[in-house]
């Protein structure tokens, strides 16, 4: 399940998964009910991942990747995106032109707001078009960037205890900017919502938050470069007891990043990045 990419003007996503059908294979299906499974979706489309290793026989080890789609005979077809959280929109990004960057402006209190900014042209993204208001510049001043949080999720429910883990990566071409270091700078955070209703998608009546519990301190992309890092832990199944639709065994994992703070030191260029989740036998 992947999260596809950002940028530091541009940023887009995506994760991975089928048409959204009936959950009774939570409560039937021998695989998922005697070795366990995950289920990922976006409201639409589904994925498996199950503990029991089609190819060979026996269960993924405690710490393993778990395998998705397989040999099963209930698998995801198709691609989860994530969505804008809290609807069930595809959480996709019109990225900027060769020409564009983030909106910028000046904070000159200290308390992270702007207070000279730039009066966008209509486009959402700094371009020539933009004028930026005079203003003077002190010891005090702060440069921010604007508005580039991203709020994104996507579904959830098991049949087991597992790890959830994210990874990012930097992608793009070379520059100054597109640099692991940079990644710190990416702020992210991430939490659940047991129940709700989502462009009227009721779910969570019927399942648990897991007993889940964050793992690590892992509060912007740096910490998550250069290998899957587990950030969450599901101590039991999502799935509380059996239901008709797959959204009433569900959960809803919610994150949100962005790149908040960038000052000239950093350089120019672009910064691109994409964020992997994947799921791991507990």
């Amino acid at each position: 399940m992947r999260a596809a990419r950002s940028a530091l003007a541009s940023i887009a996503t995506a994760v991975s998964a089928a048409p959204l059908a009936h959950a009774s294979f939570l409560d039937t299906d021998f695989y998922c009910r005697v070795y366990g499974c995950v289920i990922v979706h976006d409201g639409v489309s589904f994925d498996v991942y199950d503990n029991y290793i089609f190819a060979t026989g026996g269960t993924v080890p405690s710490g393993s990747r778990m395998i998705p789609w397989s040999g099963n005979p209930v698998e995801g077809t198709g691609a989860v995106n994530p969505v804008f959280t809290g609807t069930r929109t595809e959480g996709f990004h019109t990225p900027p032109a060769s020409n564009q960057g983030v909106l910028l402006g000046f904070d000159h209190d200290g308390d992270d707001l702007i207070d000279v900014g730039v009066a966008d042209s209509g486009s959402g993204f700094l371009d020539a078009a933009d004028v930026l208001q005079a203003t003077s510049i002190t010891q005090n001043s702060r440069l921010r960037t604007l508005g580039t949080s991203i709020q994104r999720s996507f579904y959830l429910s098991s049949r087991t205890d597992f790890y959830l883990s994210a990874q990012v990566f930097v992608t793009g071409g070379e520059n100054e900017l597109a640099a692991p270091a940079t990644l710190s700078s990416v702020v992210f955070d991430y939490g659940l919502t047991v129940r709700g209703n989502d462009a009227g998608m009721a779910f969570g009546s019927n399942a648990t938050n897991g007993n889940y519990r964050r793992l690590g301190a892992y509060s912007d992309f740096g910490g998550l470069f250069g290998g899957p890092q587990f950030i969450a832990e599901f101590r039991r199944s999502i799935r509380r007891r059996a239901a008709d639709e797959l959204p009433d065994q569900s959960i809803r994992f919610d994150y949100v990043y962005g790149f908040e703070d960038y000052d000239l030191s950093m350089g120019v260029g672009e910064l691109q990045y994409r964020i992997e989740f994947d799921f791991y036998n507990r």
